[in-house]
């Protein structure tokens, strides 16, 4: 027994009754076109929802952490907002390598804030720039020389009345 099935797609001036060449084809096509699409549907949906929550939620304003970004870089800082789209940090510190004057490498801990010719008060990073963001450690080494660099730092001068 043999079982087809017609369709009513045949092109003007084709036969009724008659498949036209590539018909099955031509079926076959606009049923994946129609799978990709509604995928493509789907899949701008979920990321519409995922893009009114923000990208961290396990993450606490005024703790510090470590975030490093896809280009290799990694800051420190007080996180200070995390939205949808972004990661704002204040009180930032980086490490910067150097050169000893006996040729060894080093690394030096240092306050954006201080050290940039800017002094940026705050840092906001593209939550899709962001590869992993972990709290750091109270008693970590990293906790003990930011708070060293704080000590060193002289109080602000009160304002001129």
């Amino acid at each position: 027994m043999r079982m087809t099935t017609q369709y009513d797609t045949h092109p003007a001036g084709a036969p009724a009754g008659q498949t036209p060449r590539g018909g099955w084809r031509a079926t076959v096509a606009v049923v994946l076109g129609a799978l990709a699409t509604a995928a493509l549907l789907a899949h701008a949906a979920l990321a519409w929802r995922q893009h009114d929550r923000p990208a961290f939620d396990a993450a606490a304003p005024g703790q510090r952490y470590a975030v490093q970004l896809a280009n290799g870089q990694m800051f420190f800082g007080v996180l200070r907002q995390v939205g949808p789209a972004h990661v704002q940090l204040e009180d930032v510190y980086y490490v910067q390598p150097f050169t000893r004057p006996d040729g060894g490498q080093g690394n030096r801990l240092v306050s954006r804030q201080k050290n940039d010719w800017h002094g940026p008060q705050t840092l906001t990073i593209p939550a899709d720039k962001v590869v992993t963001m972990e709290l750091v450690g109270a008693q970590s080494q990293l906790a003990t020389l930011i708070a060293q660099d704080k000590a060193q730092t002289p109080a602000a001068a009160p304002a001129p009345r």
